[in-house]
């Protein structure tokens, strides 16, 4: 009866130590992550353009608003010419290829089309080619969504703080 407990007790004492060790090697791998919050500034590098940004880690793709000015044939792709604002109004036209469409689905009505493109973008010190979908997003109060797709594996999100970090990455001028 005495082994059957000391067994037992060596049993609880080696899982005790499997977890300290997967929980500490979580910790470890959490802080090589930057911390931002959920309201940033991000660097469009094509645009040469800084702009609001609010992180939501509930949108697997980030979008851009943009006014779709047209779309058009260039060497047998699909592209889209656009035009995007800052929070100063200030205004650049940019041409992209189109690599899919993204349907989008909204809250009480049919989900919609929208172009997706790749754009560079640089949140704090990192920079990231990600695909972007193109939308016309006049409801809403930031200029950009950024979404799991350029998040992962980079940043932790802290819902309680806001602009903490500006764009810094390497051979980005100040906007």
């Amino acid at each position: 009866m005495r082994k059957q407990h000391c067994m037992a007790c060596l049993k609880v004492f080696g899982l005790w130590c499997v977890l300290v060790l997967l929980i500490g090697f979580g910790s470890a791998q959490a802080t090589d992550k930057r911390v931002i919050g959920w309201l940033e500034y991000a660097h469009i590098n094509e645009a040469k353009m800084r702009l609001r940004v609010k992180v939501d880690t509930g949108a697997d793709f980030s979008s851009l608003k943009a006014k779709i000015l047209k779309t058009f044939t260039r060497n047998g792709e699909d592209w889209v010419r656009f035009r995007l604002k800052d929070g100063h109004n200030d205004a650049v036209v940019l041409e992209r290829k189109i690599i899919r469409y993204a349907r989008v689905k909204r809250k009480m009505a049919p989900s919609i089309k929208r172009p997706v493109v790749m754009l560079g973008i640089c949140i704090g010190n990192i920079y990231r080619d990600a695909e972007v979908n193109l939308a016309k997003r006049k409801k809403f109060k930031y200029e950009m969504l950024i979404g799991r797709n350029y998040l992962h594996n980079a940043f932790l999100v802290d819902s309680a703080q806001s602009y903490t970090v500006g764009p810094s990455c390497p051979g980005i001028k100040g906007d």
